[in-house]
């Protein structure tokens, strides 16, 4: 009877007791290398470490680690680092612009799955309301609004009939009943650069898709942003992390704010660079590729 209850109390405060904080490599130069069980090996990208590991820098490396999923800090000096005395480290105010990228990189390299990239979405803000139009188009809510700068992006739809021509309108408010540019597409998109020479820069726009000669309430927000607003937006995004990254990382990671950001142009060209800097690269490959898929690009 004495045993189970010591283990009852064991147990208690076994619960009781804070979580371990856990250590995740981001970004690395140089040699580093990580010292568990009194065994040393070198580190790569993704390595998942315990608060008892310690880190080895070797002159001349630089190595940023995201810790508990959402803060990221970096080592850049020389000598052996214990990770149980950076509990400090991992305290982040969880609402910042970078946490939410840090938990889908956590979630990408810690969790092995077949569809690595796909899931984006669930990291992100980018929402809108499912709908389905009378005259069978539907609109991936993704595109209910769209921010673009400049960029080869196009505006994509799906149809549910046998239809094989499509109007696609631009409205300069959401309640003006005509168009003020109309054109007919036999593709199921059409392409920005193909209409934006007819919009100005820093106005709201709305568009649709419908069966030719049909109708469609379902009206979506293009807002053409000025140069200097994303330039703006973008030197932001670049601040975001302050520890190291490579430009390759730098660059997937502000693809990733665009696409949250409804900058989906611009998102893509960011994907490109990342994947064609660090072509090895597994995570930015499957990520360009699963972009392409969800808005139609060949």
């Amino acid at each position: 009877m004495r045993t189970l209850i010591a283990v009852l109390i064991l147990s208690f405060w076994m619960h009781r007791l804070p979580a371990q904080n856990q250590f995740l490599i981001y970004s690395l130069k140089g040699n580093v290398s990580a010292i568990e069980n009194n065994k040393e090996e070198k580190v790569k990208v993704g390595k998942l470490l315990s608060a008892t590991s310690t880190l080895k820098l070797d002159a001349g490396a630089t190595v940023s680690l995201i810790c508990n999923e959402v803060n990221l800090f970096t080592l850049s000096k020389p000598g052996n680092y214990q990770l149980s005395k950076f509990g400090d480290s991992c305290n982040v105010n969880r609402s910042s612009l970078s946490a939410s990228y840090l938990k889908f990189v956590w979630a990408q390299l810690t969790k092995p799955s077949a569809s690595v990239g796909s899931n984006r979405n669930a990291y992100m803000q980018t929402t809108g309301a499912v709908t389905r139009s009378l005259n069978d188009i539907w609109i991936d809510p993704r595109l209910d609004t769209i921010n673009y700068c400049e960029g080869d992006f196009p505006l994509s739809w799906k149809c549910y009939s046998d239809a094989k021509e499509f109007d696609f309108m631009l409205f300069n408010s959401s309640n003006i009943l005509e168009p003020f540019y109309t054109t007919s597409v036999k593709k199921l998109k059409i392409s920005i650069p193909s209409f934006i020479n007819r919009l100005k820069p820093g106005n709201t726009y709305y568009w649709i898709a419908a069966v030719k000669g049909g109708e469609n309430e379902d009206r979506k927000v293009f807002n053409y942003v000025k140069k200097e607003t994303y330039e703006q937006l973008l030197k932001k995004i670049k601040s975001q992390i302050k520890g190291y990254e490579s430009p390759a990382e730098e660059a997937f990671r502000t693809a990733f704010m665009l696409e949250d950001a409804h900058y989906l142009a611009e998102a893509y060209q960011y994907y490109q660079k990342a994947a064609s800097l660090d072509s090895a690269n597994v995570l930015y490959r499957s990520t360009l590729m699963a972009f392409k898929k969800d808005y139609e690009i060949k």
